[in-house]
C-alpha cells in the first residue's frame, strides 16, 4: 500500500484500531492522548520508516539549535522552609527528612501533597511553591 494510503487508513480508524495499530507498531501500550494525535504520530513513524527520518547533521543541528534544557529545581534541604500565598493566606511549609514535607503540624510525603491539601486540586509541588522553573 502506499504511503498517502496508509496514512488515509489511519486517519479513518476508530480510536480502538489506532490504539491497536500502536501496539503492533511499538510493542508497548499506546500514550493517553487524543485519536487525532495518536493518528499523527503513527503517520509520522510511518513517513520516517519511507523516507528515512532526519538525517543525523538536522537531527545535531536540532539539538544543538539553542535549545535550552530545563533548569533542575533546587536541591530541598531539611530545615528548608517554602512560603506560598494563595486564597489570601500564606502557607508556611517546614522540608523534612526524605523529601517530606510539614505543614500546619502535619507531616506530608511531598510538596505536592501539601499543595493538593491547600488547593483541593492536583497541582506539581515544587510549581506551586515556585522552587521549580
Amino acid at each position: 500500500m502506499k504511503l498517502d494510503a496508509q496514512i488515509a487508513a489511519l486517519a479513518a480508524m476508530k480510536p480502538t484500531e489506532l490504539k491497536a495499530e500502536w501496539r503492533t507498531v511499538h510493542g508497548a501500550e499506546p500514550p493517553r492522548i487524543a485519536a487525532s494525535l495518536l493518528a499523527r504520530a503513527l503517520a509520522h513513524d510511518l513517513q520516517c520508516a519511507a523516507q528515512g527520518g532526519l538525517g543525523e547533521r538536522v537531527r545535531v543541528r536540532l539539538l544543538g539549535a539553542g535549545v535550552a534544557r530545563a533548569a533542575s529545581a533546587p536541591k530541598l534541604t531539611p530545615g528548608t522552609q517554602l512560603v506560598r500565598e494563595w486564597g489570601g493566606t500564606s502557607h508556611h511549609v517546614l522540608m523534612e527528612e526524605k523529601g517530606r514535607c510539614s505543614y500546619k503540624g502535619t507531616s506530608f510525603t511531598s510538596l505536592s501533597a501539601v499543595a493538593r491539601h491547600i488547593t483541593g486540586a492536583h497541582w506539581s509541588g515544587p510549581r506551586f511553591f515556585g522552587v521549580k522553573p
